[in-house]
């Protein structure tokens, strides 16, 4: 499958507003792509890196097959400089560099493109060194900042450039792909509220890690929506053990996130039981919403969506996760 082949599965209707802008010469300075893993950021900003320097455009599409094209989708095209992760974050030497390849003029043409992937991963100094680049481009440089957690970023890197919301692909669509590619339909149904990606939802379920997980996290859930002590015990003995890797303790943190809201759908009567994510506790989730009142639901999910926030900022995972046990304990104690 080609890059605009796979485009336009996902996001049609960017792909086509892409078109629109690069064909009329009004492509900003800065934007970022924020959106579930797979969502299509990655395709998106390879597209218009091709679209920029292909050279047998035909009806608004590069080829794909032309040396710059080539070039651009093997990660060789000088004019066109990439920064990630190293490790767990995206130092501010990387961003040095970024810039001073930026202060040199293009190798091939008129034009310079960077794509910064996981920019949520930045440190705030490298964030800082970031931003006066941003806020001062020179030339004609056009810089392309990719996410999945776009709260992570700083507000003046997002006020500072065009956001674009890559919207989730349609659930039933997703759950197709999931299962096509051999993912049982309860762990589909999970993993795309984690995911777009078949590639990180198959990771996740490598040494049976998601379904895991998943049960564990119940457990635990079940113990905190009835103020049991033993919820606290559970998360070092438990769950910190089976998240030792960052990644993992991040999906864990969505996990803690999905569940609530699960059980805030489910008492509003807002979506069906076929989009939860904990579909397979539905009559369990179901029963609990009766003892439970709106303002208690709204503030208990309102911690554990920040709690993501939290492991950003340097709090360990097991301090992260403990932290919520005990602030969730008084919202539960006395049942509707």
């Amino acid at each position: 499958m080609t890059i605009a082949s796979s485009l336009a599965a996902k996001q049609p209707r960017l792909l086509a507003a892409f078109k629109h802008i690069i064909a009329q010469n009004h492509l900003a300075h800065a934007y970022l792509f924020a959106g579930m893993e797979g969502a299509g950021q990655s395709e998106l900003a390879t597209w218009i890196a091709q679209r920029l320097f292909c050279r047998h455009v035909v009806d608004g599409e590069p080829d794909g097959t032309c040396e710059e094209c080539t070039r651009i989708a093997t990660g060789q095209h000088p004019d066109i400089v990439m920064v990630a992760p190293t490790g767990q974050r995206i130092h501010v030497d990387q961003v040095r560099y970024l810039k001073a390849e930026f202060s040199k003029s293009a190798v091939e043409g008129n034009r310079k493109l960077f794509i910064i992937k996981d920019a949520e991963l930045m440190t705030a100094s490298a964030a800082n060194s970031l931003l006066k680049f941003i806020e001062e481009p020179s030339g004609n440089v056009t810089a392309l900042l990719l996410t999945t957690n776009k709260q992570l970023l700083l507000p003046t890197i997002i006020s500072r450039t065009q956001v674009i919301e890559f919207p989730p692909l349609p659930a039933k669509v997703l759950q197709q792909t999931f299962e096509a590619a051999g993912i049982p339909a309860k762990q589909a149904q999970t993993l795309r509220h984690l995911t777009n990606s078949v590639t990180q939802a198959q990771t996740l379920l490598v040494d049976d890690w998601l379904p895991q997980a998943s049960e564990k996290l119940w457990q635990w859930f079940q113990q905190v929506v009835k103020g049991d002590p033993r919820s606290f015990v559970d998360v070092q003995t438990t769950l910190v053990g089976l998240a030792k890797e960052h990644a993992q303790q991040l999906v864990m943190l969505d996990l803690v996130a999905a569940l609530f809201q699960d059980l805030l759908q489910l008492h509003f009567q807002v979506d069906t039981a076929a989009e939860l994510s904990f579909g397979q506790y539905q009559s369990e989730l179901t029963a609990l919403t009766t003892t439970l009142n709106d303002q208690q639901l709204v503030a208990a999910t309102e911690l554990a969506l920040t709690a993501k926030r939290q492991l950003a900022s340097n709090i360990s995972f097991q301090n992260v996760l403990e932290g919520l046990t005990l602030k969730l304990w008084p919202i539960f104690r006395h049942s509707a």
